[in-house]
């Protein structure tokens, strides 16, 4: 077993290796399992390369003190694979890293996510500061993982992955941990971020402690056309606790704002002048126009938040995604049996996400395999065909599709329905929603409009609530029922602006 080299990163590859490449990092204290819920819709589009921090998982123990290292680190990973130019996703220090490489190095980035990430950590008391990871070691902090990380109902009703968390705390090397939280005391961007030219998407958890969304508002304010997503239900590792509101958000952004060409770089205002390329003449760059949606001034017809903890224009609500199905061992185990990750050493204790997975056990097993963990990429050979999926139920097709789109509130109860509904969710859902010619972000928008012609507003508020729920912004909502308004009369979109407020309030304020 080849060890890692210091400059560079335990890693593993995902995906076909001719793919253009997405590269996934975690956050402080995990390891690159958090993302496994992601690996099978994302190993579609790209070939996915994940790394662990140094310490963590089995990595070997060569700390980096600065967030800057790690980022050289990383590249060096890449460098070594062959990888000139990739899309980025980051949580937490991670997210750190992908900030630093889109000042740093703007050349290598195509497009990049932050997720529960901040431009300065405030001193890294809530990542537990070097100082004290040192003379207390990091117990402390892997009691407290599941608070810190997930809502209180999701840590109740998932055990395994509560569990899951402590564990993978508990194994990772104190002075590696230490210095990542040095790292991010020292960390602060804030007076940079208009220089990054990269196509950024913020995700935070809506209920995070860790980075709150002021947090992740202070980056959307200071990146160039930044858009933010607001994740309901979920805290600091909202890639785990709602799995699917985070793969549609980050497959939507990294197939819609993918740069083929490396960004020209934004000078600094202490840099010189350039000369114009066609007059010659000296031309000093203007400042970056701030955005229309994060102007200052409220929605019209949604009005000013009321606390600063609303989402202001320009945020995308996620819904609540399902819970974490066929979690294996929680994770699954961390290489499977008979491979190696890249440069990885023996983790120092078996544990839920390394171990091998558990035997499945009565039917309703929440953690009952339901998809085969990831191989790491060791070889070049054709990996063999899956097998076919099993015939599902058109109806159950049409029931399940209906729930994806209006969440689990909305939803209809799991036994099939009967007469009028059965036929109504067939014709709705299995004819029409289902249709592949229009995606499904437009196709809340169509409907939107069509209620408010129709002044079905009962509808109107559970349809604004599974557009949020599907990546549509505030601003969008309001500008397609604007857009009604010469057509269907001022009296019909005032009543359906009125609607999509409250809906609006409840699914990005209180998280409904």
């Amino acid at each position: 077993m080849s060890e890692t080299p210091v400059n560079t990163l335990q890693h593993r590859s995902d995906g076909p290796e001719d793919a253009p490449v997405l590269v996934l990092g975690p956050a402080l204290g995990t390891t690159w399992h958090m993302w496994d819920r992601q690996i099978p819709e994302f190993t579609r589009h790209w070939r996915v390369v994940r790394f662990d921090l140094p310490g963590h998982g089995g990595a070997p123990a060569q700390p980096a003190t600065t967030v800057a290292e790690l980022t050289d680190r990383l590249l060096a990973t890449l460098d070594a694979l062959g990888v000139e130019r990739f899309g980025y996703a980051g949580c937490c220090v991670s997210g750190a890293m992908g900030t630093d490489l889109a000042l740093r190095h703007p050349d290598r980035l195509a497009s990049f996510a932050v997720v529960g990430s901040a431009a300065r950590f405030d001193g890294a008391e809530n990542f537990g500061g070097g100082a004290e990871i040192r003379a207390n070691g990091l117990e402390p902090v892997a009691r407290s993982a599941p608070e810190r990380w997930f809502t209180p109902a999701f840590a109740g009703t998932q055990p395994a992955i509560a569990d899951w968390a402590v564990q993978m705390v508990r194994t990772t090397d104190i002075s590696s941990y230490a210095a990542a939280c040095d790292a991010l005391a020292a960390f602060d961007v804030r007076a940079e971020l208009g220089r990054i030219g990269v196509p950024t998407l913020v995700v935070v958890g809506a209920e995070d402690p860790l980075t709150p969304p002021a947090e992740a508002r202070v980056l959307v304010a200071g990146i160039p056309d930044a858009r933010l997503a607001v994740v309901p239900a979920a805290r600091h590792l909202a890639p785990v606790e709602q799995p699917a509101a985070l793969t549609d958000l980050l497959v939507r952004h990294f197939t819609t704002a993918w740069q083929a060409k490396p960004p020209r770089p934004t000078p600094t205002a202490d840099e010189p002048a350039t000369d114009h390329p066609a007059t010659g003449e000296q031309q000093t760059p203007a400042p970056a126009a701030i955005p229309a949606d994060r102007a200052a001034t409220p929605i019209p017809g949604f009005g000013p938040p009321a606390d600063l903890e609303e989402a202001p224009a320009g945020e995308a609500a996620a819904v609540p995604g399902a819970a974490l199905p066929g979690l294996a061992g929680a994770f699954g185990p961390a290489v499977p049996p008979g491979e190696t990750a890249s440069g990885a050493a023996p983790a120092a204790v078996p544990h839920i996400g390394f171990g091998p997975a558990p035997a499945a056990v009565a039917d309703g097993n929440p953690y009952a395999a339901d998809t085969p963990a990831p191989v790491v990429s060791t070889t070049t050979e054709a990996a063999p065909a899956p097998a076919p999926a099993p015939a599902v139920d058109a109806d159950a097709r049409a029931r399940r599709l209906r729930a994806e789109v209006l969440g689990d509130d909305d939803a209809p109860p799991a036994a099939p329905a009967a007469g009028f509904e059965a036929f109504a969710t067939r014709v709705e859902w299995g004819e029409t929603w289902a249709r592949p010619g229009l995606d499904r972000r437009t196709r809340c928008l169509v409907t939107l409009a069509v209620l408010t012609a129709g002044g079905h507003l009962d509808e109107l508020a559970q349809h604004a609530r599974a557009a949020l729920r599907n990546g549509v912004t505030p601003e969008e909502i309001e500008e397609a029922l604007v857009q009604t308004a010469p057509y269907c009369g001022l009296p019909a979109a005032r009543a359906a602006l009125a609607v999509a407020r409250r809906a609006v309030t409840e699914v990005t304020v209180t998280g409904a």
